[in-house]
C-alpha cells in the first residue's frame, strides 16, 4: 500500500464519523413546509351580481316575480359562500352608483368600485355598509 492509498483510507476513516457527528449534533432535518391551502372559491371575483338578475325583469321574463326570486337566491348563495370562506357577507340589495372617476361620483362622493359601494373621505375611500347588514353591492350606472 503506497502513501497515497493509506492517506486516502485514513481520511475516509476519520471523515465519515466526523460527518455523522456533525449531523447528529444538529438534530434531524426539518420537514418541508406543506403547500399553502387553495383559496376558497369566490363567485364575486368578477362581478358582485353573478346571476345577472336585472336581466330577468319585465319584458325579458314573463313572470313578474322572477327578478325578485333570482335576487333572493343570488343573495343567499353569496352570503353562504362568504360565511363558509370566513369573509364578511354582501348585502342583499344592489344599488346603482356612478363609476369611480366620473363627474357624478366626484359630485356625490359615492362610487361603485368593482361592484362595491365606496364613500369618499378626506384621506381616501371607505366601503359602504348596507342598513340591512353586510357590505353594500352596487352596479355602475
Amino acid at each position: 500500500m503506497d502513501i497515497r492509498t493509506g492517506a486516502l483510507a485514513a481520511l475516509l476513516a476519520f471523515a465519515l464519523p466526523a460527518t455523522a457527528q456533525i449531523q447528529s449534533a444538529t438534530g434531524p432535518r426539518k420537514a418541508a413546509l406543506p403547500p399553502a391551502p387553495k383559496a376558497a372559491h369566490n363567485s364575486m371575483s368578477k362581478s358582485t351580481t353573478p346571476f345577472n338578475c336585472h336581466e330577468l325583469g319585465w319584458p325579458n321574463h314573463p313572470h313578474p316575480g322572477m327578478k325578485a326570486y333570482c335576487e333572493g337566491v343570488e343573495a343567499r348563495m353569496l352570503s353562504d359562500e362568504a360565511h363558509r370562506a370566513g369573509r364578511p357577507g354582501p348585502s342583499e340589495s344592489v344599488v346603482n352608483l356612478p363609476a369611480l372617476g366620473s363627474a357624478a361620483a366626484k359630485r356625490t362622493g359615492l362610487a361603485c368600485v368593482g361592484g362595491q359601494a365606496m364613500r369618499r373621505l378626506s384621506n381616501g375611500w371607505e366601503q359602504v355598509h348596507s342598513p340591512a347588514g353586510g357590505w353594500q353591492r352596487c352596479r355602475e350606472q
